[in-house]
């Protein structure tokens, strides 16, 4: 199984956690006093760690994100404008990591984030065992792969999280190819199979969200469903193809709403963000080949969300500075 394949898969697991987990951690400091901000930098120190996106330089991620270079790596947005400001995206990916690392390092806890990992991919590749018709055995051994594959990727990208000194984009994370055991496991058309629900896994993830949006009457037919999740993973692979073209670097950054894709040669937040609201663009007009209108609202909304995060993400000082004058009004 090559390399790029595998960090779609494994990624969307890391992104839903960080994502979570630094949403958790921005809301706190909302809300949080000068005091707890400046004590919280203090002891824990500002890393050169940063927002854990997805980066693909060899196929356009996705996810979780993920064409020329190395196959995966996980990258930082810029820092903050204002150098006298902490950077708490940073702090926050900080803590996350080490409390990650924490369990993982623990006898005790690392079969237990194991078993949380086995529980996700369940839900996730649940399809492919009815279209595979696996036995319950064999599903779980599969199961058991992944998980494992995707707690290593955690724990590359944790490790290196921690570390001042280590830049993910040097030292990208390179799995054990195992595809000769995935087709011992499945045989050749089964391991084909595998590898192509593999690379559409965030797609799946974003449309497992909105058949949950849909209403009773708008309900999204499986055929329908599957139809789309192949259109929207062919848009990612055409915007990857496309960057490659031109020599440009991909980058992918998402939640379980979906994958935003765009490249990172600029370095500048705004480009960033026009970049990928293009691209939400052009998932909008290949859904409304196959929704209805009701159902295109519905991702629609969900896209509009998932550019608005993106671009809090972007422009943390602007998000802060927009709280401060709402608290003060």
């Amino acid at each position: 199984m090559n390399k790029t394949v595998t960090f779609l898969s494994v990624s969307t697991a890391l992104l839903a956690l960080t994502t979570a987990y630094l949403a958790y951690r921005l809301n706190q400091r909302e809300t949080a006093t000068a005091a707890l901000v400046a004590e919280e930098a203090a002891t824990r120190g500002i890393p050169d760690a940063n927002d854990a996106v997805i980066t693909n330089e060899a196929a356009a991620l996705p996810t979780n994100t993920p064409a020329a270079g190395n196959a995966s790596t996980l990258a930082g947005v810029a820092a903050m404008a204002d150098s006298k400001e902490p950077d708490l995206r940073a702090v926050a990916v900080n803590e996350f990591a080490r409390q990650f690392l924490a369990r993982y390092d623990d006898s005790n806890q690392r079969p237990v984030l194991l078993e949380e990992q086995r529980t996700v991919i369940r839900r996730q590749y649940e399809k492919l065992k009815e279209q595979l018709k696996l036995s319950d055995s064999e599903f779980e051994q599969l199961v058991t792969m992944l998980a494992e594959e995707q707690l290593q990727a955690q724990e590359h990208w944790a490790r290196c999280a921690v570390d001042s000194g280590c830049d993910i984009k040097t030292r990208p994370y390179s799995p054990v190819d195992r595809a000769q055991e995935y087709q011992a496991m499945l045989g050749v058309e089964g391991a084909e199979a595998f590898t192509n629900f593999r690379k559409s896994i965030s797609e799946r993830d974003a449309v497992i969200q909105l058949r949950g949006r849909l209403t009773d009457t708008n309900f999204l037919p499986e055929a329908q469903a599957e139809k789309l999740i192949m259109a929207l993973a062919e848009e990612r692979e055409r915007f990857s193809q496309e960057a490659s073209a031109r020599g440009a670097k991909v980058t992918g950054w998402g939640t379980n709403l979906g994958m935003l894709m765009y490249t990172e040669d600029s370095g500048i937040p705004d480009q960033f963000i026009a970049e990928a609201t293009q691209y939400s663009q052009r998932l909008r007009n290949r859904a409304s080949s196959i929704l209805t209108p009701a159902q295109l609202a519905a991702y629609t909304q969900m896209q509009n969300e998932l550019i608005a995060m993106f671009t809090a993400n972007q422009r943390p000082l602007q998000r802060q500075n927009k709280s401060s004058l709402v608290r003060s009004s």
